[in-house]
Protein backbone atom coordinates (compact mmCIF):
# COMPACT_ATOMS: atom_id res chain seq x y z
CA UNK A 1 0.00 0.00 0.00
CA UNK A 2 1.40 3.16 -0.89
CA UNK A 3 2.91 5.39 2.42
CA UNK A 4 0.94 8.53 2.06
CA UNK A 5 -2.66 6.62 1.51
CA UNK A 6 -1.48 4.38 4.88
CA UNK A 7 -1.08 7.51 6.82
CA UNK A 8 -3.87 8.59 5.65
CA UNK A 9 -6.03 5.80 6.35
CA UNK A 10 -4.44 5.67 9.93
CA UNK A 11 -5.19 9.64 10.60
CA UNK A 12 -8.82 8.97 9.50
CA UNK A 13 -8.64 5.97 12.26
CA UNK A 14 -7.62 8.48 15.01
CA UNK A 15 -9.87 11.21 14.14
CA UNK A 16 -12.73 8.63 14.27
CA UNK A 17 -11.63 7.17 17.74
CA UNK A 18 -11.48 10.63 19.35
CA UNK A 19 -14.52 11.67 17.70
CA UNK A 20 -16.46 8.35 19.43
CA UNK A 21 -14.49 8.40 22.56
CA UNK A 22 -16.97 10.97 24.71
CA UNK A 23 -20.14 8.07 23.55
CA UNK A 24 -17.68 4.67 24.00
CA UNK A 25 -15.97 5.50 27.33
CA UNK A 26 -17.23 4.10 30.56
CA UNK A 27 -16.11 7.51 32.32
CA UNK A 28 -18.77 9.40 30.34
CA UNK A 29 -20.39 10.91 32.99
CA UNK A 30 -24.20 9.33 33.23
CA UNK A 31 -27.17 10.77 32.63
CA UNK A 32 -29.23 10.89 36.49
CA UNK A 33 -32.15 8.50 36.18
CA UNK A 34 -35.20 9.71 38.61
CA UNK A 35 -38.43 7.72 40.25
CA UNK A 36 -41.56 9.11 40.32
CA UNK A 37 -43.70 9.01 43.46
CA UNK A 38 -46.57 10.37 45.53
CA UNK A 39 -44.72 12.62 48.27
CA UNK A 40 -45.44 12.04 51.72
CA UNK A 41 -44.78 14.69 55.42
CA UNK A 42 -40.62 12.92 54.94
CA UNK A 43 -40.10 15.27 52.18
CA UNK A 44 -41.75 18.55 53.51
CA UNK A 45 -38.43 20.15 54.14
CA UNK A 46 -37.04 18.81 50.39
CA UNK A 47 -40.23 20.27 49.39
CA UNK A 48 -39.53 23.98 50.78
CA UNK A 49 -35.79 24.29 49.98
CA UNK A 50 -36.81 23.37 46.34
CA UNK A 51 -39.19 26.18 46.35
CA UNK A 52 -36.32 28.54 48.00
CA UNK A 53 -33.87 27.53 45.16
CA UNK A 54 -36.27 27.77 42.19
CA UNK A 55 -37.39 31.55 41.64
CA UNK A 56 -39.02 32.93 38.93
CA UNK A 57 -38.76 36.00 36.97
CA UNK A 58 -41.64 38.27 36.53
CA UNK A 59 -41.23 41.62 34.89
CA UNK A 60 -38.14 43.18 37.01
CA UNK A 61 -38.71 40.83 39.74
CA UNK A 62 -37.28 37.46 40.40
CA UNK A 63 -39.34 36.20 43.06
CA UNK A 64 -39.96 33.19 44.72
CA UNK A 65 -42.91 31.51 45.58
CA UNK A 66 -42.63 29.90 49.90
CA UNK A 67 -44.82 28.04 51.91
CA UNK A 68 -43.23 27.91 55.38
CA UNK A 69 -43.55 26.38 57.77
CA UNK A 70 -45.13 23.50 55.94
CA UNK A 71 -45.29 22.95 52.07
CA UNK A 72 -48.50 20.75 53.12
CA UNK A 73 -50.32 23.01 55.08
CA UNK A 74 -51.22 25.44 51.86
CA UNK A 75 -52.09 22.30 49.43
CA UNK A 76 -55.80 22.70 50.86
CA UNK A 77 -56.11 26.07 49.70
CA UNK A 78 -55.44 25.18 46.67
CA UNK A 79 -57.86 22.22 45.98
CA UNK A 80 -59.61 19.98 47.97
CA UNK A 81 -57.85 17.36 47.69
CA UNK A 82 -53.81 17.55 46.52
CA UNK A 83 -51.54 15.03 45.02
CA UNK A 84 -48.18 16.10 45.43
CA UNK A 85 -45.43 13.86 43.26
CA UNK A 86 -42.07 14.54 43.14
CA UNK A 87 -38.62 12.98 40.94
CA UNK A 88 -35.61 11.98 43.02
CA UNK A 89 -32.16 10.72 41.89
CA UNK A 90 -32.34 7.39 41.91
CA UNK A 91 -28.24 7.12 42.99
CA UNK A 92 -28.20 10.30 45.24
CA UNK A 93 -31.84 10.39 46.83
CA UNK A 94 -31.66 14.04 46.05
CA UNK A 95 -34.87 15.80 45.01
CA UNK A 96 -35.08 16.94 41.42
CA UNK A 97 -38.55 18.23 41.28
CA UNK A 98 -42.20 18.63 42.12
CA UNK A 99 -45.63 19.14 40.89
CA UNK A 100 -49.12 18.39 41.95
CA UNK A 101 -52.61 18.13 40.95
CA UNK A 102 -54.98 19.92 42.86
CA UNK A 103 -58.71 18.88 42.59
CA UNK A 104 -61.40 21.01 43.25
CA UNK A 105 -65.09 20.97 42.37
CA UNK A 106 -65.60 24.45 39.68
CA UNK A 107 -68.00 25.22 37.07
CA UNK A 108 -67.56 24.01 33.43
CA UNK A 109 -70.13 25.51 30.77
CA UNK A 110 -72.09 26.01 33.74
CA UNK A 111 -71.92 23.16 34.97
CA UNK A 112 -70.58 21.98 38.47
CA UNK A 113 -67.95 19.72 37.36
CA UNK A 114 -64.51 17.90 39.52
CA UNK A 115 -61.65 19.97 37.76
CA UNK A 116 -57.86 19.47 38.28
CA UNK A 117 -55.43 22.60 38.84
CA UNK A 118 -51.75 21.39 37.68
CA UNK A 119 -49.55 23.39 39.38
CA UNK A 120 -46.30 23.86 41.53
CA UNK A 121 -44.25 22.38 38.94
CA UNK A 122 -39.87 23.05 39.76
CA UNK A 123 -36.99 21.31 38.77
CA UNK A 124 -33.69 21.59 39.63
CA UNK A 125 -30.92 22.70 37.35
CA UNK A 126 -29.37 19.65 36.85
CA UNK A 127 -32.64 18.05 35.64
CA UNK A 128 -34.19 20.35 33.46
CA UNK A 129 -34.26 18.08 30.00
CA UNK A 130 -36.52 16.71 27.71
CA UNK A 131 -36.30 13.05 28.83
CA UNK A 132 -37.27 13.91 32.54
CA UNK A 133 -39.97 16.12 31.32
CA UNK A 134 -41.60 13.32 28.83
CA UNK A 135 -41.39 10.69 31.90
CA UNK A 136 -42.54 13.35 34.74
CA UNK A 137 -45.71 14.08 32.02
CA UNK A 138 -45.89 9.79 31.45
CA UNK A 139 -46.40 9.40 35.51
CA UNK A 140 -48.96 12.11 35.32
CA UNK A 141 -50.95 10.13 32.52
CA UNK A 142 -50.77 7.18 34.14
CA UNK A 143 -52.35 9.40 37.53
CA UNK A 144 -55.30 10.57 35.16
CA UNK A 145 -56.06 7.14 33.88
CA UNK A 146 -56.34 6.43 37.65
CA UNK A 147 -58.04 9.00 38.94
CA UNK A 148 -59.62 11.44 35.56
CA UNK A 149 -60.96 14.87 35.34
CA UNK A 150 -62.71 15.62 32.79
CA UNK A 151 -60.68 19.10 32.52
CA UNK A 152 -57.34 20.04 33.78
CA UNK A 153 -55.66 23.86 34.20
CA UNK A 154 -52.82 25.33 34.58
CA UNK A 155 -51.00 28.64 34.90
CA UNK A 156 -47.50 29.74 33.45
CA UNK A 157 -46.05 32.91 34.46
CA UNK A 158 -45.69 35.52 31.23
CA UNK A 159 -42.11 35.65 31.89
CA UNK A 160 -40.80 31.92 32.76
CA UNK A 161 -39.74 31.48 28.42
CA UNK A 162 -38.52 28.31 29.55
CA UNK A 163 -41.93 26.42 30.12
CA UNK A 164 -43.93 28.28 27.54
CA UNK A 165 -41.26 26.99 25.58
CA UNK A 166 -41.37 23.60 26.32
CA UNK A 167 -44.53 22.16 28.43
CA UNK A 168 -46.70 24.22 26.48
CA UNK A 169 -45.36 24.60 23.20
CA UNK A 170 -46.93 21.46 22.33
CA UNK A 171 -43.86 19.23 21.91
CA UNK A 172 -43.64 15.40 21.57
CA UNK A 173 -44.47 13.40 24.53
CA UNK A 174 -45.73 16.05 26.09
CA UNK A 175 -49.87 16.39 26.71
CA UNK A 176 -50.70 19.62 24.36
CA UNK A 177 -51.34 22.88 26.00
CA UNK A 178 -54.60 24.59 24.71
CA UNK A 179 -54.48 28.72 25.46
CA UNK A 180 -57.49 30.28 27.37
CA UNK A 181 -56.00 33.81 27.74
CA UNK A 182 -54.09 36.01 29.65
CA UNK A 183 -54.29 36.20 33.26
CA UNK A 184 -53.28 40.00 34.64
CA UNK A 185 -52.15 39.72 38.53
CA UNK A 186 -50.69 43.15 38.93
CA UNK A 187 -49.62 44.38 42.04
CA UNK A 188 -52.18 47.40 43.66
CA UNK A 189 -49.88 49.83 45.31
CA UNK A 190 -51.16 51.21 49.01
CA UNK A 191 -49.30 54.49 48.42
CA UNK A 192 -51.89 57.18 49.36
CA UNK A 193 -54.88 56.95 50.96
CA UNK A 194 -57.59 57.50 48.53
CA UNK A 195 -61.20 59.08 49.14
CA UNK A 196 -64.36 56.33 49.17
CA UNK A 197 -66.33 56.12 46.29
CA UNK A 198 -70.21 55.79 47.29
CA UNK A 199 -71.68 52.60 45.69
CA UNK A 200 -74.96 53.25 43.71
CA UNK A 201 -77.99 53.89 44.96
CA UNK A 202 -80.22 51.91 47.23
CA UNK A 203 -76.54 49.96 47.49
CA UNK A 204 -74.61 49.68 50.43
CA UNK A 205 -71.29 47.86 51.24
CA UNK A 206 -70.11 46.76 55.30
CA UNK A 207 -67.94 44.02 56.44
CA UNK A 208 -69.77 40.92 56.82
CA UNK A 209 -70.41 38.72 59.82
CA UNK A 210 -70.63 34.68 60.49
CA UNK A 211 -74.35 35.05 59.94
CA UNK A 212 -73.43 36.26 56.32
CA UNK A 213 -71.65 33.30 55.22
CA UNK A 214 -74.97 30.84 54.15
CA UNK A 215 -75.80 33.24 51.63
CA UNK A 216 -72.21 34.42 50.66
CA UNK A 217 -71.77 30.84 49.41
CA UNK A 218 -75.00 30.97 47.57
CA UNK A 219 -74.50 34.41 45.98
CA UNK A 220 -71.23 33.22 44.92
CA UNK A 221 -71.83 29.81 43.68
CA UNK A 222 -74.99 31.55 41.63
CA UNK A 223 -72.73 34.28 40.07
CA UNK A 224 -69.15 31.88 39.31
CA UNK A 225 -72.09 29.75 37.46
CA UNK A 226 -71.28 32.10 34.07
CA UNK A 227 -67.80 31.77 34.66
CA UNK A 228 -65.38 29.33 33.15
CA UNK A 229 -63.19 26.77 36.10
CA UNK A 230 -64.99 29.34 38.90
CA UNK A 231 -64.64 27.28 41.82
CA UNK A 232 -67.79 25.76 43.64
CA UNK A 233 -67.74 27.25 47.40
CA UNK A 234 -69.43 25.18 50.45
CA UNK A 235 -70.70 26.27 53.99
CA UNK A 236 -67.94 24.19 55.72
CA UNK A 237 -65.03 25.71 53.63
CA UNK A 238 -64.49 28.52 56.86
CA UNK A 239 -63.71 25.42 59.09
CA UNK A 240 -62.07 22.72 56.60
CA UNK A 241 -58.58 24.75 55.73
CA UNK A 242 -60.44 25.48 52.32
CA UNK A 243 -60.17 29.42 53.17
CA UNK A 244 -57.44 28.73 55.84
CA UNK A 245 -57.00 31.93 57.64
CA UNK A 246 -60.06 33.70 56.46
CA UNK A 247 -62.99 35.50 58.66
CA UNK A 248 -66.00 36.59 57.90
CA UNK A 249 -64.81 40.62 59.31
CA UNK A 250 -62.56 40.17 56.09
CA UNK A 251 -65.05 39.89 53.57
CA UNK A 252 -66.92 43.13 52.13
CA UNK A 253 -70.48 42.95 50.67
CA UNK A 254 -72.56 45.16 48.70
CA UNK A 255 -76.39 44.41 49.36
CA UNK A 256 -79.42 46.14 48.58
CA UNK A 257 -82.52 45.67 50.97
CA UNK A 258 -81.00 43.16 52.53
CA UNK A 259 -80.03 40.93 48.95
CA UNK A 260 -76.52 40.74 48.50
CA UNK A 261 -75.17 41.77 45.07
CA UNK A 262 -71.27 41.97 45.28
CA UNK A 263 -68.78 40.34 47.37
CA UNK A 264 -64.71 40.87 48.07
CA UNK A 265 -62.90 40.04 50.48
CA UNK A 266 -59.43 40.37 51.85
CA UNK A 267 -57.04 36.97 52.35
CA UNK A 268 -53.67 37.02 54.14
CA UNK A 269 -51.93 33.95 53.50
CA UNK A 270 -48.50 34.99 54.91
CA UNK A 271 -48.68 32.60 57.72
CA UNK A 272 -48.47 29.76 55.48
CA UNK A 273 -47.53 31.15 51.71
CA UNK A 274 -45.14 34.08 51.16
CA UNK A 275 -43.61 35.91 48.24
CA UNK A 276 -40.41 36.57 48.54
CA UNK A 277 -38.37 39.24 46.05
CA UNK A 278 -34.92 37.86 45.53
CA UNK A 279 -33.36 39.85 43.50
CA UNK A 280 -34.48 43.25 41.30
CA UNK A 281 -33.36 43.58 37.64
CA UNK A 282 -33.31 46.40 34.98
CA UNK A 283 -34.51 49.79 35.69
CA UNK A 284 -35.76 48.03 38.84
CA UNK A 285 -32.26 48.18 40.37
CA UNK A 286 -32.06 51.74 40.21
CA UNK A 287 -35.71 52.75 41.03
CA UNK A 288 -35.51 50.66 44.12
CA UNK A 289 -33.70 53.13 46.09
CA UNK A 290 -35.11 56.15 44.80
CA UNK A 291 -38.41 54.61 45.66
CA UNK A 292 -37.52 54.07 49.23
CA UNK A 293 -36.01 57.64 49.69
CA UNK A 294 -39.29 58.59 48.56
CA UNK A 295 -41.33 56.44 51.05
CA UNK A 296 -39.73 58.22 53.65
CA UNK A 297 -40.75 61.47 53.01
CA UNK A 298 -44.26 59.92 51.46
CA UNK A 299 -46.86 57.55 52.57
CA UNK A 300 -45.60 55.25 49.96
CA UNK A 301 -44.43 51.84 51.06
CA UNK A 302 -40.46 50.80 50.68
CA UNK A 303 -40.13 48.04 48.21
CA UNK A 304 -38.35 44.94 50.53
CA UNK A 305 -34.87 44.85 50.33
CA UNK A 306 -33.29 41.41 47.92
CA UNK A 307 -34.09 38.47 49.96
CA UNK A 308 -36.85 39.84 51.97
CA UNK A 309 -41.04 39.19 51.71
CA UNK A 310 -43.75 41.02 50.37
CA UNK A 311 -46.53 42.08 52.56
CA UNK A 312 -49.77 41.67 50.72
CA UNK A 313 -53.38 40.33 50.61
CA UNK A 314 -54.98 38.96 48.13
CA UNK A 315 -58.43 40.13 46.71
CA UNK A 316 -60.51 37.03 46.76
CA UNK A 317 -64.22 35.73 46.75
CA UNK A 318 -64.76 38.74 43.78
CA UNK A 319 -68.44 38.46 42.37
CA UNK A 320 -71.12 40.62 41.63
CA UNK A 321 -74.56 40.38 40.35
CA UNK A 322 -74.63 41.41 36.43
CA UNK A 323 -71.09 42.30 36.45
CA UNK A 324 -71.83 46.04 37.70
CA UNK A 325 -68.53 47.57 37.34
CA UNK A 326 -69.86 50.58 39.67
CA UNK A 327 -70.48 48.09 42.28
CA UNK A 328 -67.18 46.81 42.08
CA UNK A 329 -65.27 49.99 41.98
CA UNK A 330 -67.16 50.83 45.66
CA UNK A 331 -66.04 47.67 46.93
CA UNK A 332 -62.75 47.58 45.88
CA UNK A 333 -61.89 50.88 47.05
CA UNK A 334 -63.57 50.04 50.48
CA UNK A 335 -61.09 47.17 50.88
CA UNK A 336 -57.95 49.51 49.52
CA UNK A 337 -59.42 52.02 52.07
CA UNK A 338 -59.52 49.35 54.97
CA UNK A 339 -55.64 47.94 54.04
CA UNK A 340 -54.04 51.57 54.07
CA UNK A 341 -52.19 51.98 57.17
CA UNK A 342 -52.14 48.14 58.12
CA UNK A 343 -48.46 47.53 57.24
CA UNK A 344 -49.72 46.15 54.01
CA UNK A 345 -47.78 46.98 50.72
CA UNK A 346 -49.79 45.63 47.56
CA UNK A 347 -52.84 44.04 47.09
CA UNK A 348 -53.14 41.28 44.06
CA UNK A 349 -56.17 40.07 42.23
CA UNK A 350 -56.33 38.26 39.22
CA UNK A 351 -58.45 38.75 36.20
CA UNK A 352 -58.71 36.98 32.97
CA UNK A 353 -58.20 39.56 29.97
CA UNK A 354 -61.90 39.40 29.04
CA UNK A 355 -63.36 39.99 32.31
CA UNK A 356 -65.19 42.79 32.76
CA UNK A 357 -64.56 44.08 36.19
CA UNK A 358 -60.56 44.41 35.23
CA UNK A 359 -61.43 47.62 34.12
CA UNK A 360 -61.70 48.94 37.66
CA UNK A 361 -57.59 48.38 38.50
CA UNK A 362 -57.36 51.64 36.44
CA UNK A 363 -58.35 53.22 39.28
CA UNK A 364 -54.62 52.21 41.13
CA UNK A 365 -51.22 52.45 40.57
CA UNK A 366 -50.01 48.99 39.69
CA UNK A 367 -46.61 47.07 39.11
CA UNK A 368 -47.53 44.53 36.69
CA UNK A 369 -47.74 41.29 36.82
CA UNK A 370 -49.36 38.05 35.01
CA UNK A 371 -49.50 34.88 33.26
CA UNK A 372 -51.04 32.44 30.64
CA UNK A 373 -53.48 30.04 31.08
CA UNK A 374 -53.64 26.89 29.79
CA UNK A 375 -56.26 23.84 29.79
CA UNK A 376 -54.36 20.55 29.76
CA UNK A 377 -55.66 17.90 27.28
CA UNK A 378 -55.15 14.42 28.97
CA UNK A 379 -57.80 12.44 27.03
CA UNK A 380 -57.83 12.00 23.28
CA UNK A 381 -60.44 14.45 22.77
CA UNK A 382 -60.51 17.84 23.90
CA UNK A 383 -63.33 18.96 26.49
CA UNK A 384 -65.36 21.26 24.47
CA UNK A 385 -65.47 24.75 26.53
CA UNK A 386 -68.18 27.13 25.51
CA UNK A 387 -67.27 30.79 25.33
CA UNK A 388 -67.71 31.57 28.56
CA UNK A 389 -64.91 33.83 30.25
CA UNK A 390 -62.15 32.13 32.83
CA UNK A 391 -61.81 32.95 36.36
CA UNK A 392 -59.22 32.77 38.64
CA UNK A 393 -58.77 34.12 41.97
CA UNK A 394 -55.70 35.44 42.98
CA UNK A 395 -55.76 33.35 46.16
CA UNK A 396 -55.94 29.75 44.63
CA UNK A 397 -53.63 29.69 42.57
Amino acid sequence: MDLSVENMIGSLKTSLRVQLYPFCTPNRPIMPQVDFQAATALDDADLRQLLRDNPMQQGGFTLSFRREPSYFAACRVLGQSAEVFIGRDRQTGALAGVGARYRLPAYINGQAQSIVYLADLRVQTAYRNSIHLRRAYQFLRQRHAANPAPVYTSMILQDNRAALATIAAQRAGLPPYHPQGAIHTPLILLGWQKPAIAAPHPIAIRRATAADWANIVTFLNRENARYQFAPISHESDLNNGRLRGMQPENIFIAEASGTIVGTLALWQQSAFRQIHVDAYHGAWRWLRPVYNALSRITPLAPLPAAGDALKYAYLSLIAVQHDDLAVFRALLRQAYRASYGTGLHYLIGAFHERHPLRAALADYASIPSGGQLFSVQFDPQPYTLDERVPYIDAAMI
